[in-house]
């Protein structure tokens, strides 16, 4: 689960009151006392970086005791006596006051150097999420709400929809069920947990291998063998990711791809298949149990699209335009087919891609990491940022963090000179700390009911070498790429003004929050953005050539209609079985496969499903979002960046109209008025096919 998901489901679904503002400003004092001599104050933060264990534990006891007495005061309210500054006020300045006290007991399982911390964050980090969701489910407070939206008080609109909020977010927790029906979905969500984690066992199984010769492996990289174990004078290839990608790319034995990937896709055997109708299932009851038709309504219900009927229209459509632009790739790579009247088989379209990119892209991108040295990348992202945003970075000195390597900033707006907020840059590798490249928020920014603003918070985590030979290490081209995306929700975080936490940076629907950092991404594949970024590591002034910028956006585009159309199979039968009822996936592949990738029958006894964790963990019914949140993304960046892309009129109208309102209005509305008129699929396919075949 990613971290931006975890929090949005440890976090208490609302807030407190003034007056409860003041007993979590005492309470909390006494944690945070003996810090305060040790470390410069941030202006509207408040978030600790760096608590002990015990602390944790002190910490997470006390947010659980203040949640509980918040809600109980508001389920005290006599149903007559409802108003705003008693039912709501005191729910969201609760969620304003709590979420940075609760990210101080979460992020130290990521960050902290010692493993007692690590523990505590964990077990504070359960507890927390526990509370909460008792607290999502207390029917008398749920109750109260409701009967503040019937009074009618007048309120404004971003105060409507946070009520709005809350009462689904009961809804969705069950709170209108009955005590056995109660019980019933929690056994469902048991389960559907249960089997969650034995699919994924099944799927990280190592105990699965072919032994291959070295003549069958012909064309294989030497570091690839040499890297493989040896049995009865064959080598190991296990069935991962890690053994068959390369293969399926570089192998020139037909025979070979064809055997492992059968053996890859038949990994997950009966079991694995029947393991995931059996979640479908369950998902389908515990679906129709909180009142919707099907588990795929459900999950939509809160992203962009709001209807499973919406997302199947939207794959379908994109599938028929992709076909052509698909088929004409398809056909380069049947004619590229070796191995005489063999017929062409999903087997071959990693090779044949490979073998075209190496003819077409001239560039070796296993070298192109010598243009960036990790303190250059980092540098001139942070310029870029701040030129095309009007934003001004300044860093913060002698700030007590929870590393050395550590550093912290403030950014302003650069108009204004107003404090927007604060970001902490942890890219570099150690022990025991998160092994991914992602974001985590710290603070979230709103207005709080006395009057003072919370600004936004988030630390950029990643793992980047640290040197190089006593130089600034280098990163692989991906891996900027990372960098550059996790940043851009950085920006977007601190960018949010909204009034309400519930709204703030990175509390949006599924599909929205992905949408900016997926535009920004484009400047990583053009020459006047990607210059800024590089420089030759041994002279740094040397940036990386234009010609080599237009290979990599070649390489990324390369066959996007047959890639686009193997994405877009999977989401339909995510889409198609959590949307009806009683479907037999494998006979939905045999029929949607031909349809789909242009003919090219489904390897023989294999089934993708049974090897798609997405489809069965963290993106059920939801694998579509990716695509969607992509196709708004190009439309944004042809009609208003790609002409100008350090045009910072343009970009501080993107930061003032698509980010900053955050979740304080509907997503969908929030892009439509900032284009002027409904997203363009043609914009997505037209820029992405553009340098394809």
């Amino acid at each position: 689960m990613t971290p931006r998901k975890r929090e949005r489901r440890v976090i208490a679904a609302a807030g407190a009151a003034a007056l409860v503002a003041v007993g979590l400003n005492l309470v909390f004092s006494a944690v945070a006392a003996h810090r305060r001599r040790k470390r410069r104050e941030l202006p509207g933060f408040t978030a600790q970086v760096n608590l002990s264990a015990p602390e944790i534990k002190r910490l997470a006891d006390r947010i659980i005791a203040k949640s509980k007495d918040t809600y109980d005061s508001v389920a005290a309210v006599p149903l007559d006596k409802v108003s705003f500054s008693n039912v709501i006020a005191p729910l969201a300045d609760l969620d304003a006051l709590q979420f940075p006290l609760v990210q101080a007991c979460v992020l130290p399982r990521m960050v902290s150097t010692s493993e007692d911390v690590r523990r505590a964050s964990a077990e504070a980090e359960k507890r927390l999420d526990s509370h909460f969701l008792q607290c999502r489910q207390r029917e008398d407070v749920y109750r109260v709400v409701k009967a503040f939206t019937v009074k009618g008080e007048r309120i404004g609109p971003e105060a409507t929809r946070f009520v709005q909020c809350l009462v689904k977010e009961f809804e969705r927790n069950g709170v209108k069920l009955t005590q056995s029906k109660r019980k019933e979905m929690e056994k469902l969500r048991s389960c559907i947990d249960g089997l969650n984690l034995k699919y994924i066992q099944n799927m990280n199984d190592l105990t699965k291998f072919l032994l291959l010769t070295e003549d069958e492996l012909a064309g294989m990289p030497i570091e690839f063998l040499k890297d493989l174990e040896k049995e009865d004078g064959k080598l190991k290839v296990l069935l991962t990711i890690y053994h068959v990608t390369p293969i399926l790319e570089h192998c020139k034995v037909g025979s070979t791809r064809r055997q492992v990937a059968v053996a890859y896709g038949q990994k997950g055997g009966k079991e694995t298949r029947e393991i995931l109708e059996n979640l479908v299932q369950l998902r389908h009851r515990l679906a129709r149990l909180l009142g919707y038709p099907n588990y795929s309504d459900f999950a939509i219900e809160p992203r962009m699209p709001r209807t499973s009927r919406k997302v199947l229209e939207f794959l379908e459509e994109m599938s028929e335009q992709l076909s052509d632009v698909a088929n004409r790739e398809l056909n380069i790579l049947k004619d590229l087919k070796e191995e005489g009247n063999a017929q062409f088989g999903m087997e071959d379209l990693l090779y044949y891609m490979k073998r075209v990119e190496e003819l077409k892209v001239d560039i070796d991108i296993s070298e192109i990491k010598q243009y960036f040295p990790v303190n250059l990348v980092i540098s001139g992202m942070l310029k870029m940022f701040q030129d095309l945003f009007a934003l001004r970075f300044e860093e913060i000195k002698d700030l007590e963090v929870w590393h050395d390597s550590v550093r912290v900033f403030s950014v302003w707006d650069a108009s204004s000179s107003d404090l927007l907020g604060y970001f902490f840059l942890d890219i570099f590798a150690r022990e025991g700390k998160y092994a991914h490249t992602c974001v985590v928020t710290l603070q979230n920014g709103c207005l709080c009911s006395n009057g003072t603003r919370k600004v936004p918070a988030a630390v950029l985590l990643s793992q980047c070498p640290k040197e190089f030979d006593g130089s600034s290490a280098l990163l692989r081209f991906p891996e900027v790429v990372r960098l550059f995306h996790e940043f851009s929700h950085v920006v977007h975080h601190i960018s949010n003004r909204a009034t309400f936490s519930r709204f703030s940076g990175l509390r949006l629907e599924g599909d929205f929050v992905e949408i900016p950092s997926l535009l920004l991404e484009n400047w990583c594949y053009e020459s006047v953005s990607l210059k800024m970024m590089s420089g030759f590591h041994q002279d740094i002034t040397k940036s990386i050539t234009s010609e080599a910028c237009q290979s990599l956006k070649t390489r990324r585009d390369l066959f996007a209609g047959l890639k686009l159309k193997q994405e877009i199979l999977l989401c339909l039968i995510d889409q198609i079985i959590h949307s009806s009822e009683d479907v037999d996936i494998d006979d939905l592949i045999k029929d949607l496969h031909p349809k789909v990738m242009l003919g090219l029958p489904l390897l023989e006894g294999t089934s993708p499903a049974s090897c798609f964790p997405r489809i069965a963990v963290g993106y059920d019914a939801v694998c579509y979002s990716y695509i969607w949140s992509e196709v708004f993304a190009s439309d944004l960046f042809v009609s208003k960046f790609k002409d100008d892309l350090l045009n910072q009129h343009a970009g501080m109208r993107f930061r003032n109209k698509v980010l900053a309102p955050g979740g304080s209005k509907d997503s969908l509305d929030i892009i439509t008025d900032y284009l002027g008129r409904e997203p363009s699929l043609q914009a997505f396919i037209q820029s992405r096919t553009r340098n394809s075949l």
